[in-house]
């Protein structure tokens, strides 16, 4: 009987098994009949639900029910379509791209150092990986050594470790600490930068992680020089700090000339900071700052719009 409709003893007399027969099985000698209509009704009834529930109707002559409602069931939950198309979390953990996300309003974990020699990544702090795993930090203390620079860093194998820039192993090119090959990738997240002293005392910037990080600002020049003459010029300094390097920033100025006395058309350019005049170069941002100088002849003043993402 496999339609299910009406189960096995529906009607009959029914006694669920004993505590002895449930650790120990059903022993030699007669066998209770309402012990045995139980065990069938019990099946019958829990699969007979399962096939009706699902829209089936329940089939003598088809033994496959069961099956094809689980199927009913999955298709339902999903949209139908092909199983074998459907995404995994496991799958999805290594191959959604999608960047590290701390999820509280400053976008980093606080990151703090308790002691001489040590820094501390706190409890408590929410993070998704690739946009779908949570995690929570437990509280976490790593060892410093004197005079040296590290990356805070995370990932699913190693949880967080401290990364020593002079190690050829974690920086085998000789990177500067700054470059952005050490952002941080999908997998691999980038905490913070740790630098200690001579007495081992650990200076800590928190660095923001977020899927999609973007920022303006509104720059006002300082440090002068030439200021109203020719060559005039002025340094532009940003905090921006990041886990990743901007990829699209841009920038727009507002200036306030006087002086040009032979009304030239006044030079602009920008450059790196120095005390002469810049030469002309790529804008100087890293995932830690804008630090820029700008030259604008006859300029009182500067002013500049900044924006970035990454």
């Amino acid at each position: 009987m496999a339609d299910f409709d009406p189960p096995f003893a529906w009607d009959g007399e029914r006694r669920v098994p004993t505590a002895d027969e449930i650790q120990s099985g059903i022993g030699c000698g007669p066998f209770s009949l309402p012990l045995w209509n139980w065990l069938l009704w019990s099946l019958q009834s829990e699969i007979g639900h399962v096939i009706t529930f699902n829209g089936l109707t329940p089939d003598n002559g088809d033994m496959e029910q069961l099956r094809k409602a689980i199927q009913a069931q999955i298709d339902a939950s999903t949209g139908g379509g092909d199983p074998s198309t459907y995404l995994t979390l496991l799958q999805a953990s290594s191959r959604l791209p999608i960047f590290p996300e701390v999820q509280n309003a400053n976008g980093h974990f606080g990151v703090i150092t308790p002691a001489t020699g040590q820094v501390r990544v706190p409890a408590g702090v929410n993070f998704l990986h690739r946009g779908i795993s949570p995690y929570a930090t437990v509280q976490t203390d790593l060892a410093t050594d004197a005079s040296k620079t590290y990356h805070l860093r995370w990932n699913k194998t190693d949880g967080f470790s401290l990364k020593d820039l002079s190690s050829g192993a974690y920086n085998p090119s000789t990177l500067a600490e700054a470059n952005a090959a050490f952002d941080s990738s999908f997998d691999d997240m980038l905490v913070a930068r740790v630098v200690t002293n001579s007495s081992n005392v650990p200076t800590i910037t928190n660095l923001v992680n977020k899927d999609r990080m973007a920022m303006q600002a509104l720059i006002t020049g300082t440090n002068g020089r030439d200021v109203g003459q020719n060559g005039a010029r002025f340094d532009f300094d940003q905090a921006i700090n990041w886990a990743r390097t901007p990829k699209d920033f841009n920038f727009s100025l507002a200036t306030i000339g006087a002086n040009n006395i032979n009304t030239f058309v006044p030079d602009f350019s920008i450059g790196a900071k120095t005390t002469g005049t810049p030469a002309p170069t790529a804008f100087d941002v890293n995932r830690y700052r804008l630090s820029q100088t700008v030259m604008y002849d006859y300029s009182n003043a500067l002013v500049m719009q900044f924006a970035a993402r990454a």
